[in-house]
């Protein structure tokens, strides 16, 4: 049995890992045909190659689920449509077992996706971003897409980009006072000297008073501010940019000072429980193939494992996004489409066997 094992779980994962790497070539295509437009002398195609390599580990995690549904259906097909699999029923080998020998792997890459996840993808996602970032300063534009807003001392703030290093990127600082805006301070660039102790480099600023308008710059000029180097770097990045620790990290920030960290804690649930929706779709797959799919061709397999499986992220999303909506734990909300899957798997294994 033991080699029977090896060789359901060897067929599974080349399936797997098949699909994984055409889903990354699609993916890559795609974007790259979206993304060409914004090629000019600043943003050159090296740049926008490389912004797109480094956001592929990221893509490989969110795309593991699917792979696996997929790279299932393909694998256990394969051996359904050479009769393999019968002949392993008729020598008594019953589906649980079978479908034991098809989780290892995916369980094996689903747990390597969550290191991905956890160690690689978010530093490649932040460098990415941070490409795009220095294509606005290089540009001379400002543009208030994709930077961040925070609130401090009274100020607002708002930063272009940030790296894992602590060094912020387009800084610009609106001061109130009674409702009127005192004065405008931008800088090209921030360095965290000590403390709540910032250093701003090219700096200008806008004084406002009742009568007139001044400008003013210099070279240097210090900023404190309440706000640590790591809290300003996390939230100038996307959720999605953020490793597991970091995103809880974050959202226990934000719950303290008792601000809105529902998508920080969205992205956490559903990078977290991408091995148990992988194992989720792989049930799914076996009841389909010991089922319906049972005399399909390869093609109707895999425009099965399509649909089925745009069908669970779109649940996903939709169960995710609605739970941040209505003030729902959104682990709740996240929870629904996997265990639906899961139930659904389960009797539909038990029916066949």
């Amino acid at each position: 049995m033991n080699k029977i094992d090896k060789y359901i779980a060897s067929s599974v994962l080349w399936a797997f890992l098949i699909v994984a790497l055409v889903l990354l070539g699609l993916d890559f295509a795609l974007t790259f045909i979206e993304q060409i437009k914004k090629v000019n002398d600043s943003y050159t195609i090296q740049s926008l190659l490389q912004v797109i390599l480094y956001r592929l580990p990221g893509k490989l995690a969110e795309y593991t689920p699917i792979a696996s549904l997929i790279g299932t259906l393909m694998g256990l097909g394969t051996l359904a449509a050479t009769s393999e699999l019968t002949v392993m029923r008729a020598a008594g080998m019953p589906i649980w077992r079978i479908g034991f020998a098809a989780c290892q792997p995916i369980l094996l890459v689903s747990l390597l996706g969550m290191g991905v996840s956890e160690f690689i993808a978010p530093i490649a996602t932040q460098k990415a971003n941070l490409i795009e970032k220095f294509q606005d300063q290089k540009n001379g534009d400002f543009s208030l897409t994709g930077g961040v807003w925070l609130k401090a001392d009274g100020n607002f703030i708002y930063i272009d980009a940030a790296d894992n290093k602590g060094k912020l990127y387009g800084v610009k600082i609106f001061s109130p006072y009674e409702q009127q805006l005192q004065y405008i301070q931008t800088a090209a660039n921030a360095e965290h000297i000590e403390d709540s102790t910032w250093q701003l480099n090219d700096v200008s600023k806008t004084t406002f008073f009742p009568d007139r308008i001044e400008t003013s710059s210099s070279s240097h000029a210090d900023w404190s501010v309440s706000i640590t180097p790591e809290h300003l770097f996390l939230a100038s990045q996307e959720p999605s940019a953020l490793s597991l620790s970091q995103l809880m990290g974050y959202n226990q920030y934000l719950y303290k000072q008792k601000l809105d960290g529902s998508q920080y804690e969205l992205e956490f649930w559903m990078t977290a429980l991408r091995p148990i929706a992988s194992l989720a779709l792989v049930l799914v797959a076996l009841s389909s193939v010991f089922g319906p799919l049972r005399s399909s061709t390869m093609g109707g397999r895999i425009f099965s494992g399509v649909i089925i499986g745009l069908a669970f992220q779109n649940g996903l999303n939709l169960f995710g996004r609605m739970s941040v909506a209505i003030d729902f734990p959104p682990a709740i909300g996240v929870s629904i489409p996997i265990a639906i899957c899961l139930i659904a798997g389960i009797i539909l294994m038990k029916r066949r066997g």
